[in-house]
């Protein structure tokens, strides 16, 4: 079993037989929730990713990638040496260079903020540095469905169209083509040859056609029941939903973060990597 965007919100909408307009129109935010829990319950290798750079001598920080969501490590190039730093809290880092103008050859890192490291000591030269870490791959909430239509020319990325018969309602991503338009997939069905019109730019056209749904991410193939689980218990913190049925959203989630960890294919979020101690995600 695997879901799309489509046939994810039908099942989580078959479990809570919930048709109230405000719980429909959350549920992609329920469905990133459970994205997130996923990932920073189980780091999958299959997110790993390795970058190189370079330090800048006297500034102790060091930017993360865009998608960065937790370290896997961190290694500096010395007279040709190749040396890993200690992934560390931030506060043993600042506290073990105090004085930021102290530099000397990089022993230790941490996560400083959302978009950078802090490291220790002050970087006294500008090293080549290696960072292999885990990302944050898109949401199967961005998938796209292509709309074909009489003209695309007066419409605007990331504006809200309506369909003037279906009522239906969708963001435009993108515009391939001045016929072309790649649009977030629709929560409600849209009508072929229907006229619809742009929130902003108040452009209306001709629907001729639309593709399917057929977009699938890894998560919705191989840890599909994670995530149906996952984005349960979401829509039940918002639902304030019965106990004990929560619990056992819970309990099916737990057991299916389990599989993903006996598959081999991921490491525990509290796991010690080679010389560092324990890694976490970036919230």
């Amino acid at each position: 079993m695997s879901f799309t965007l489509t046939t994810l919100r039908s099942s989580i909408q078959d479990y809570t037989e919930n048709t109230e307009t405000s719980f429909l129109n959350n549920l992609s935010t329920f469905i990133q929730l459970a994205e997130e829990r996923i990932l920073k319950s189980v780091q999958l290798n299959v997110f790993e990713k390795n970058v190189s750079g370079s330090m800048t001598s006297s500034n102790q920080y060091l930017a993360c990638p865009s998608d960065f969501l937790a370290p896997n490590s961190l290694t500096i190039t010395n007279s040709s040496n190749y040396t890993y730093l200690q992934f560390k809290e931030k506060e043993f880092v600042q506290s073990y260079t105090p004085n930021p103008a102290t530099t000397g050859v990089p022993k230790y890192y941490a996560q400083f903020d959302v978009d950078n490291f802090v490291i220790a000591p002050t970087p006294d030269s500008g090293y080549t540095v290696d960072l292999s870490y885990f990302y944050r791959p898109a949401s199967i909430t961005s998938s796209v469905i292509t709309f074909t239509v009489t003209s695309s020319t007066s419409f605007t990325v990331g504006e809200t169209i309506t369909g003037g018969t279906s009522g239906a309602t969708t963001t435009i991503s993108s515009k391939p083509s001045s016929t072309t338009m790649e649009v977030i997939v629709p929560l409600n069905s849209f009508t072929a040859l229907e006229t619809i019109t742009g929130s902003s730019s108040g452009a209306s056209t001709s629907l001729v056609s639309f593709t399917s749904d057929t977009t699938e991410t890894w998560l919705s193939t191989n840890a599909e029941i994670a995530l149906l689980y996952g984005s349960l218990i979401e829509c039940y913190i918002y639902m304030k939903g019965d106990a004990d049925v929560m619990n056992m959203y819970n309990s099916r989630f737990a057991e299916a973060i389990g599989r993903l960890k006996n598959l081999g294919e991921a490491k525990e979020v509290i796991d010690e990597y080679t010389m560092g101690p324990i890694r976490k995600a970036r919230t």
